[in-house]
């Protein structure tokens, strides 16, 4: 009698055991992460047949059949989604209709960069129509409150999110700094001046330093002569197939750009590249008691500075020599 009910408790658990193993590796033992595009124009069938092929899925017909019950082959709309290999259907429909599982491109835009660099690395990783964020950065004159960060977008984004989100880390990271440190001069001047110093400086503790030869020299009418404006006003350098050119000459010291420093008093017309958190506390509260109106580079990516323009000659031909 004990044999007769043994037995077919031993099976009933073998099968039960072998259920909730068949459980737990279609439902519970999800695998690595996998870059899942589902391209336009792809029916219920092609998406399901790559699903499986891909190891996300076991059975196309199951998800097929999941799909049909719950939803419809509108739901799976084209873009490329973050799933794990070997996931229930149930958990990959809701992942890809839910949005939860869009797969965001990790770009970041560095100090200093003027918004046609940022517009590059924004087409590189097809996040968004470079000329439709540039015509939004221009319409709205935004140069200058791009924040330079790190940002996740998904592909094909609309560039107004795009501009958007990077205005929005502008005023959440950069603004309450004009509350901290009241200022005579607007919110554009702050970031134009802003924008120099950051294509001057590569060290923090000499951002208030430069801000301060910049705001003695606007304040006793002295031609700012920045290299940054001329090179901004030059745009694009074909010979060296990049922003910025290097080694001016006097021919481009002479630009008629309303940019060039060189030429024209006060500041330029805006800012000429989005500018740090850094750069603008550095305009905003320079150095103090600081009265030197030159500074020359001295090999080593830091700057030497002079009160006198015979003080900043004689630097300036002793770091050539040492060239």
């Amino acid at each position: 009698m004990k044999k007769r009910i043994l037995i077919p408790c031993t099976v009933f658990l073998l099968l039960f055991a072998a259920f909730a193993l068949f459980i737990k590796l279609h439902y519970f033992n999800a695998g690595e992460t996998v870059v899942f595009e589902i391209a336009p124009g792809q029916t219920a069938s092609q998406v399901a047949q790559n699903l499986k092929e891909a190891g996300i899925i076991k059975s196309t017909t199951w998800f097929k059949i999941i799909l049909k019950l719950s939803s419809s082959a509108k739901d799976l709309q084209a873009g490329k989604y973050d799933l794990r290999k070997n996931m229930a259907s149930e958990s990959v429909l809701n992942c890809i209709k839910s949005g939860r599982c869009l797969h965001l491109a990790k770009i970041t835009t560095l100090e200093g960069w003027r918004s046609e660099e940022i517009a590059e690395v924004l087409a590189a990783n097809d996040i968004t129509d470079p000329q439709a964020f540039l015509d939004i950065v221009r319409k709205r004159d935004l140069e200058g409150y791009l924040f330079p960060s790190t940002y996740h977008f998904s592909e094909h984004t609309p560039a107004w999110a795009v501009v958007d989100a990077m205005v929005g880390q502008y005023n959440k990271t950069v603004k309450p700094l004009f509350a901290q440190y009241p200022t005579d001069l607007t919110e554009k001047e702050v970031l134009t001046l802003a924008s120099i110093v950051e294509r001057e400086a590569i060290f923090h503790d000499e951002r208030p330093k430069i801000a301060a030869v910049y705001l003695n020299r606007l304040k006793i009418g002295k031609r700012l002569e920045a290299d940054p404006t001329v090179q901004y006003a030059l745009g694009f350098n074909f010979r060296e197939n990049r922003y910025w050119k290097k080694g001016l000459t006097y021919r481009d010291l002479r630009n008629s750009s309303p940019y060039n420093t060189y030429r024209y008093n006060g500041l330029p017309p805006g800012p000429i590249a989005n500018p740090s958190y850094e750069s603008v506390k550095a305009v905003l509260n320079p150095q103090p008691d600081f009265d030197a109106l030159y500074f020359v580079a001295d090999n080593t990516g830091r700057h030497d500075f002079s009160r006198t323009y015979n003080e900043h000659l004689i630097k300036k031909n002793k770091y050539r020599r040492k060239k």
